[in-house]
């Protein structure tokens, strides 16, 4: 056979329709090419590797070169069989055979090469790891006789062996942090050594020391970070220039077992309006720029909460001491005036630091008792200096939110939890976090206060971290319109485009009918993450130009970040020298805020989710009433009315049910019976499982 001729025999197979990377054996034996003609056949392969026709993977298999320069993607799941990974570029998936991972593992970034770029699943070989992602993990450890492997939380479908001898004094089926060791490669296997245990996975508390660890949180803070706390919290003077304010009438209003106060109002009628005051603790006059407490601050980004618990931004030195607005205690602020007018526009505002006295600790039952007229003397007491201040408020919030309401801005009724935890640290209720009149009063004002900020800052052109929130894309829009459709929802106005007012429509629609909370949750998900930026380009949920987080600043790094801003010019710097100053540091605190938000909230709901499984995991076998949440290849989520919600695999349910992509629905292939979001359904609690918050039910 000539050269030319085998050249073009090894291309047409690389070029076949399902063809897998091969060795240079398996294609010499595809070929039929016999023994004695082999070191002919090596050379023609060399010859095509020279001239770049062909490519060797790093296992030692031929794939075609014509596809171009590797691409960066990163692995997204690794299964028994195969992986996904997502490119750089595009952001779209790839398909990886087990074979061509090359020993990459969830969370690395890989260059690939695609060897399919057509059909329903595109594949691809990993050539290279840039970067290790998957260093450390959690997951269950297991012995069996003299071998001892951990099987990951991680999207990794296998097991990573650990040293035995290690291992002596855990348990088998113990919640372990495992670092790796060793990578798979050929011939060696993936290998990880145990750092600690946290003991059986049927504790959530247990739980979430693991999910802590597994992204990395910062639960301890460093010894500087707590010298400088002890500090800096010893000392209170009040400024010359500060405004004193410590004789109105402000006060908090915050949930019951609430710490770390930082947002104060006070209101007074004024012969045009209102005169609303929003008093912020002055987090940023403790916490210098640069100092061991600002770096820690800014690593952490928030707060994060879960079950009874809280890792705070800031010791709580200052979080729960110095810088709360604790009742009865003189506290400096960094207060917002906005005058308001009797039609509830915003029509002037001022910013000031300032020195306030809280009148009372207000608990936001306890003003809804007030609000229903259900106080008693007691309570009434309590309150008895700001009660008219609470009836002036109401009035003016009521305003803000018809105002709110009338520009298109939506209000979502979220399934936010309230996980009740016993004195044995696991979780005995689970209840629908509800929001009452004194809960929406606050918002109403710390809403104001942010634009106002906002606007602030985007008229005097200051470096700033604004709110943003985009419209939704154009694939989640689409699948808004399918579960809508289904729903017998008009979805004229679902479309690329849309405004605000368009979503607050179809919840106006909905709101009352059976199916309004499984619903609202699908509208929710719909959305775009609202997130932080230097640029302001506005907030699509709130329907406003002007956005920005000011309200928080013990919790929140982007609140003490424009603190710092706004600090700098009430002392009189240019927005010139600001923007010298600060240029850099918004884009950076942006970016970094908006990260570790994410990852807060992923802990929170994970954590969230291990509570919720632990709860249930005592009542299997019960009955439940729900309504689908959301509907998919696999299966159907539903929601109970205390906000758990399981699935319902397809593989369970009688009979065969077909995937209606279009129509978000799934249909019975023998009696027409289809389920759709927000159709009620009655379920058995089949199974929990505590480490991943799974909740399986079952159809009656």
């Amino acid at each position: 056979m000539s050269t030319k001729n085998l050249a073009s025999k090894v291309n047409k197979i690389l070029k076949a329709k399902g063809y897998r990377p091969a060795t240079v054996h398996e294609i010499a034996v595809k070929l039929n090419i016999p023994v004695k003609s082999r070191a002919q056949f090596f050379k023609v392969l060399n010859k095509m590797w020279v001239d770049g026709q062909i490519e060797f993977t790093p296992n030692g298999k031929i794939i075609s070169n014509e596809k171009g320069q590797n691409e960066l993607a990163t692995i997204l799941s690794v299964g028994k069989n195969g992986a996904y990974a997502r490119l750089s570029e595009d952001n779209t998936d790839v398909f990886i055979f087990p074979e061509d991972l090359n020993g990459a593992m969830p969370s690395d970034t890989v260059k690939v090469k695609i060897i399919k770029r057509k059909g329903a699943r595109r594949q691809a070989v990993v050539m290279t790891i840039v970067e290790r992602g998957f260093c450390e993990f959690t997951g269950i450890f297991h012995r069996i006789g003299k071998h001892a492997y951990v099987v990951p939380d991680a999207k990794y479908k296998g097991k990573i062996k650990v040293n035995p001898k290690e291992t002596r004094f855990i348990n088998d089926g113990e919640m372990v942090f495992a670092k790796m060791r060793n990578y798979e490669k050929r011939g060696c296997e993936a290998k990880a050594t145990i750092i600690k245990s946290y003991g059986p996975p049927d504790s959530a508390s247990a739980c979430c020391q693991s999910i802590l660890d597994r992204y990395h949180a910062r639960t301890v803070f460093p010894n500087e970070v707590l010298d400088e706390a002890k500090t800096v919290s010893s000392k209170f003077e009040i400024d010359g220039d500060r405004v004193d304010l410590r004789h109105l009438p402000i006060f908090t209003i915050d949930g019951a077992t609430a710490k770390d106060l930082d947002d104060a109002v006070s209101v007074e009628e004024t012969e045009n309006g209102y005169r609303l005051g929003v008093h912020i603790a002055d987090v940023s006059h403790y916490v210098k720029p640069n100092s061991p407490l600002d770096e820690e601050a800014y690593l952490r980004g928030t707060s994060i909460y879960f079950g009874n618990s809280v890792i705070p931004m800031l010791p709580k030195e200052l979080s729960n001491g110095i810088c709360s607005l604790n009742p009865g205690e003189d506290r400096l602020t960094f207060s917002a005036f906005m005058d308001i007018d009797k039609n509830g526009s915003l029509v002037s505002y001022k910013l000031a630091k300032s020195v306030i006295r809280s009148r009372v600790k207000g608990v936001y039952s306890e003003v809804n008792k007030i609000f229903n007229g259900e106080a008693d003397d007691e309570l009434l007491q309590k309150y008895s200096e700001v009660l008219p201040s609470l009836k002036i408020m109401r009035k003016l919030a009521a305003l803000l939110r018809k105002v709110r309401s009338n520009r298109g801005a939506f209000d979502f009724e979220t399934d936010e939890s309230e996980i009740i935890i016993g004195e044995d640290g696991k979780a005995i209720d689970i209840k629908r976090r509800e929001r009452g009149e004194a809960e929406r009063l606050i918002e109403e004002f710390m809403l104001c206060a942010n634009e106002a900020v906002a606007t602030f800052a985007f008229s005097r052109k200051l470096p700033f971290v604004y709110r943003i929130h985009e419209a939704p894309e154009e694939g989640k829009l689409m699948e808004l319109a399918a579960a809508l459709n289904a729903a017998g929802i008009d979805t004229r106005a679902i479309h690329p485009g849309l405004k605000p007012a368009d979503i607050k429509n179809v919840l106006e629609k909905i709101k009352g009918s059976p199916k309004e909370k499984a619903l609202n949750n699908v509208i929710l998900r719909s959305m775009s993450k609202a997130r932080y930026s230097p640029d302001c380009i506005g907030h699509f949920g709130l329907s406003l130009k002007y956005y920005c987080h000011f309200t928080s600043p013990i919790r929140r790094y982007p609140d003490l970040a424009i603190h710092r801003i706004l600090s700098d010019l009430l002392l009189n710097k240019t927005p010139e020298e600001l923007t010298k100053r600060y240029n850099t540091f918004v884009t950076h605190a942006s970016e970094n805020s908006s990260a570790r938000e994410i990852a807060a909230m992923q802990i929170e709901w994970s954590c969230e989710d291990a509570y919720k499984a632990e709860y249930m995991s005592s009542h299997i076998g019960e009955k439940f009433t729900g309504h689908v949440s959301s509907v998919k290849s696999f299966g159907m989520y539903v929601m109970l009315e205390n906000t758990v919600e399981g699935l319902v695999r397809i593989e369970n349910m009688p009979g065969w049910y077909d995937f209606d992509e279009q129509n978000m629905t799934l249909k019975s292939r023998a009696t027409g019976k289809t389920y759709t979001v927000g159709d009620e359904v009655n379920v058995i609690l089949a199974g929990t499982d505590i480490p991943s918050g799974r909740i399986d039910f079952t159809l009656i």
